[in-house]
């Protein structure tokens, strides 16, 4: 019973984001701009500060290194893929997004936790990590104004540029070279860690909300939906049966880190898809795949707490 209602805990608080999101917008509580800015402030603001925070505080094994180094280039494969299918066959902005990253640190690290205790957190952690290394770039490309003619050196400076990727590799270097520990000593890191903290609360439920703020699930949109969704979770499971069996083959690797790979796959594509879309109906459409993904890996989830019980 303790089990199941921690598991309420994680998924109660997701569902009602999302539903408060389709009652504001059905409502006329919120304009399509006030959302937009929502968007904008996770984009700008709380994202950076939570990426901060996650590689302030990584740590780093050699197992961890492993699941990093199989999923680097798979992710990298599937993100390219969908550059390539956007331009040849699915004029869709954000299309890349559904196919780069999942939502680990909202939906994945607390299911994980529910399942093998905060301990064994990291193993899904490194995860996020090695998902990020790939994520901000498409997250800066897709949310940069390229213009009409975009040159790589324009790219280029809007990734190198942008928050997200400057606030990571601020709190990976500061982990890596000691630097965090001198400012621990120095009183100055809890400082730091409380502020950006607070700017970073609240991401969680702003980005659930404007998911379902832009849910639609239409006649228009239906089969799109279903079509992405199918995709992503054909692309995923290809992705972890490969990093399945790489594990199989390695000798004296932890069933938790195996575990932390099958969830990883199961959750749902990042929750910032929605935001990168560059109309209501881009939105919407990333939105429903986002909101039924979800409802998938909350399936799953539950098929593997009853087997790990």
């Amino acid at each position: 019973m303790e089990k199941w209602s921690a598991v309420a805990q994680v998924i109660v608080p997701i569902f009602a984001a999302v539903a408060l999101g389709v009652f504001a917008r059905k409502k006329g509580i919120l304009s399509p701009e006030g959302n937009q800015g929502l968007q904008q402030f996770v984009m700008k603001f709380g994202m950076p500060c939570v990426l901060f925070n996650s590689t302030l505080t990584a740590s780093l094994g050699a197992e961890a290194l492993v699941t990093m180094a199989m999923l680097l280039p798979l992710l990298l494969a599937s993100s390219l893929g969908a550059f390539f299918l956007r331009k040849k066959k699915l004029p869709m902005h954000n299309f890349p997004m559904l196919f780069s990253a999942k939502e680990t640190g909202m939906i994945g690290i607390p299911l994980y936790i529910t399942l093998f205790g905060a301990a064994q957190a990291y193993r899904m952690g490194v995860l996020d990590i090695a998902q990020a290394i790939i994520a901000i770039p498409v997250i800066s490309l897709l949310a940069a104004d390229p213009g009409d003619n975009p040159t790589a050196a324009y790219l280029a400076g809007k990734v190198v540029r942008s928050p997200l990727l400057i606030m990571s590799v601020l709190g990976l270097g500061l982990n890596l070279t000691g630097a965090a520990a001198a400012l621990e000593r120095a009183r100055v890191l809890p400082v730091i860690t409380r502020t950006t903290e607070f700017l970073a609360q609240s991401v969680s439920s702003v980005m659930l909300f404007s998911v379902g703020y832009s849910f639609s699930l239409s006649r228009e949109n239906r089969a799109l939906v279903l079509k992405l969704s199918a995709a992503h979770l054909a692309v995923f499971a290809a992705i972890c049966a490969v990093m399945e069996l790489i594990l199989l083959a390695l000798p004296r690797v932890d069933s938790a880190t195996a575990w932390a790979v099958a969830l990883y796959a199961a959750l749902p594509a990042s929750y910032i898809a929605p935001t990168l879309g560059r109309s209501q109906k881009e939105s919407a459409a990333a939105s429903g795949v986002c909101s039924l993904l979800t409802a998938v890996c909350l399936a799953l989830f539950c098929l593997m707490a009853v087997i790990l019980a």
